[in-house]
C-alpha cells in the first residue's frame, strides 16, 4: 500500500519533464512569490507615478527650485521694499533739515549754488542724519545729492553736484562695533573732523555724467514718495572695479521744490554676503536681480547671490539666453556657461519700466545632470534592495510551506508513518486505505492468462526484457530507471509496451504472473534478450 502512495505522490509533486529534468514545489513557490512580488512593485509604481506622489527625477528638481525661486523672491522683495522704506526715511529727514537750515540762514534754496560756506554748514547740519541712516540700514553705503554746485562758472558747473558720500570700509562683519567708513565725496574738513578714511577717487562733488537717471528722477520728483524713487540698473563706481546698485529717492518740498536726492548703496559685495540664495548642504545655487532683454536676462544690470557653502557662480558677464529644457525647467546659457532654473519678474521701484526687472534661481547645468543620476542611482539601489529583500522573503516562506510537505512524503515513502498532520496526504492515505478494505483479496490468477503471459515474453525487445528482469528481481521503477541509466519516463515508456505485450492491465496483474513465475522459475522461456 506504501508502494502506492509513494508512487501516486511522486508521480503528481514530483512532474519529470521529457528531458529527465524536474523543479521542485519550493522552487516553483519561491518563483510565484517572486513573480507576486514584482508585479506588485511595478502595479504600485506605475499607481505612484499616475498620482504624482511618485514623480520623475526631473520633475522632483523644477519642483524644488521653484520652491527655492519662490522663498528667495519673497526675500529679495522684502529687501528692496525695507530698504526704500529706509531711503524715504533718510529723505524726509534731510528735506526737513534742509528747510530747517535755510530758514536759520535766511535764504532760499536758490542761493545755495556758489556759496561755499552755506553748502559746507547745510554738509554739517545733514551729517549725522546720514551717518545714522549707514548705520542702521541694510547696505554698504549713504548718499545724498543737493541740486546746486559750489561753482557755476567753472565748464563742467552744468553737470557737478555738491553732496556727501559714505561708505562701509569693511562690511563683512554683519553688526560690527565703531564700523570704519570711507569718504567719497563731500567737503574734506568734514570728513577729517571725523575720522574718516580717504578714498583714493575722493572728489568734492558728484558727476552727473555718473548718475544719468538724476535728470528723469528730477522730472517725476513728487512729495509722494513712495511713487517716485527707483533702481536704477548696476552700476560702477568711477575709476574702480567696485559695482553697485543706487536706491535713488528725491528731496521734495511740501511745494514741489526739488532739493536733489539721496538714498542708499547695495554694493555686489555686499549683497553677495548678506543675502545668500540657499542654504549650502553641498548644492550650488545662485541666485540673480537683473533686468531682462526680449528673451535675455542681463546679469551686469543687478546684483548676484551665492550660498552660505561660499559658491558664488561670478555672472557679470555675457547675457543669459532663456530656453525650455522640459515641461517645467529653463536653462540659461552664455557663450560659456549653462544653467538651469526659473525666473520671474519682480517690481523694484515706481519709476522706469519695472516689469523688465527679474529675479532668478539657477543651478550649473552639470549639477542639474549629476542630481538627476543620483536620483536614478538611488531609485534603481532601493529597487534592487527590494528585490534581494522579496526573493529572500519569498524563499523563506517557500521552504516554511513546503517543509511539511516535504516530510509527510519522506514518512511515507519510507513507512515511517501512516499519519503526517498534513490534511491532503492524509486525506489520500485514508482513501487508498479505503480502496484496499473494500477490496482486501488479490484477484484470482487466469492460468488461461499465464500461459498467454509466458509465452508473450519472448515479444518483448531487448531494452523492454531488461526492465521485465529488474521486475523479477523486485526492483522498484525509481530504481530500474537508475540502474539501466534511464529516466523514469522512459521506464513509464516501457512499462506500457510491456503491458500491451504481456496482455495485463495493471502493475498489480504483472506482480501477480512474476509471483507465479517464481514459484515456477522453470515455466520462465528459455530465451532471453541479451540487456
Amino acid at each position: 500500500m506504501l508502494d502506492k502512495i509513494r508512487n501516486l505522490l511522486l508521480g503528481r509533486l514530483l512532474h519529470k519533464e521529457n528531458s529527465g529534468r524536474s523543479i521542485s514545489l519550493g522552487r516553483r513557490l519561491q518563483l510565484y512569490l517572486a513573480l507576486l512580488v514584482f508585479t506588485l512593485l511595478v502595479c504600485i509604481s506605475l499607481l505612484l507615478f499616475f498620482l504624482n506622489i511618485f514623480p520623475l527625477p526631473s520633475e522632483s528638481i523644477a519642483e524644488e527650485m521653484k520652491g527655492g525661486l519662490k522663498e528667495y523672491k519673497l526675500r529679495v522683495s522684502s529687501y528692496f521694499s525695507s530698504t526704500a522704506a529706509q531711503g524715504i526715511r533718510l529723505s524726509e529727514l534731510m528735506t526737513r533739515e534742509i528747510e530747517k537750515t535755510l530758514v536759520a540762514e535766511g535764504v532760499g534754496f536758490e542761493e545755495l549754488s556758489d556759496n561755499p560756506e552755506l553748502i559746507e554748514r547745510l554738509q554739517k547740519n545733514t551729517y549725522d542724519i546720514l551717518h545714522g541712516a549707514l548705520l542702521v540700514g541694510d547696505c554698504s553705503g549713504a548718499f545724498v545729492v543737493f541740486d546746486a554746485t559750489v561753482n557755476t562758472t567753472i565748464p563742467p558747473a552744468a553737470y557737478s553736484r555738491s553732496g556727501m558720500y559714505l561708505r562701509l570700509l569693511n562690511f563683512n562683519t554683519p553688526t560690527p562695533v565703531n564700523p570704519e567708513m570711507v569718504w567719497l565725496r563731500g567737503v574734506p574738513t568734514l570728513g577729517a573732523e571725523h575720522n574718516h578714511f580717504f578714498h583714493n577717487h575722493w572728489e568734492l562733488e558728484f558727476s552727473l555724467r555718473n548718475l544719468p537717471f538724476y535728470k528723469k528722477l528730477k522730472e517725476f520728483a513728487s512729495p509722494q514718495l513712495t511713487d517716485c524713487y527707483l533702481y536704477p540698473p548696476k552700476m560702477k563706481l568711477p575709476g574702480t572695479w567696485e559695482t553697485m546698485i543706487l536706491l535713488c529717492v528725491p528731496m521734495v518740498s511740501q511745494s514741489g521744490k526739488f532739493y536733489g536726492m539721496c538714498g542708499l548703496e547695495i554694493s555686489s559685495t555686499y549683497f553677495k554676503l548678506a543675502h545668500m540664495a540657499g542654504n549650502g548642504g553641498g548644492q550650488r545655487f545662485t541666485g540673480l536681480v537683473a533686468r531682462r532683454k526680449n528673451d535675455c536676462l542681463l546679469p551686469t544690470t543687478g546684483l548676484e547671490s551665492g550660498t552660505s557653502s561660499g559658491y558664488f557662480a561670478g555672472l557679470d558677464a555675457a547675457p543669459l539666453r532663456e530656453e525650455n529644457i522640459s515641461g517645467k525647467l529653463r536653462r540659461y546659457t552664455s557663450s560659456s556657461r549653462s544653467f538651469v532654473g526659473f525666473a520671474c519678474p519682480i517690481r523694484l521701484s515706481p519709476l522706469f519700466a519695472d516689469d523688465s526687472w527679474n529675479v532668478a534661481y539657477l543651478m550649473p547645468e552639470e549639477d542639474y545632470e549629476n542630481a538627476l543620476n543620483s536620483y536614478i542611482g538611488k531609485a534603481l539601489t532601493a529597487c534592487i534592495i527590494f528585490m534581494l529583500v522579496a526573493f529572500g522573503v519569498s524563499w523563506w516562506i517557500s521552504r516554511r510551506c513546503i517543509r511539511p510537505l516535504l516530510y509527510s512524503i519522506d514518512a511515507v515513502k519510507t513507512g515511517a508513518a501512516n499519519q503526517t498532520n498534513v490534511l491532503e496526504i492524509d486525506d489520500l492515505i485514508q482513501f487508498l486505505n479505503q480502496q484496499n478494505a473494500d477490496d482486501p483479496s488479490e484477484p484470482e490468477a487466469d492460468m488461461s492468462g499465464f500461459y498467454a503471459f509466458k509465452e508473450n515474453i519472448c515479444k518483448l525487445s531487448p531494452a523492454e526484457r531488461a526492465v521485465f528482469n529488474l521486475y523479477l528481481e523486485d526492483f522498484s521503477a525509481q530504481k530500474i530507471a537508475d540502474v539501466l541509466y534511464i529516466s523514469i519516463n522512459t521506464v513509464k515508456s516501457h512499462n506500457k509496451r510491456i503491458y500491451a505485450k504481456l496482455g495485463v492491465s495493471s502493475r498489480k496483474e504483472l506482480m501477480i504472473y512474476i509471483k507465479m513465475l517464481k514459484v515456477n522459475p522453470n515455466a520462465l522461456p528459455e530465451k532471453r534478450p541479451e540487456t
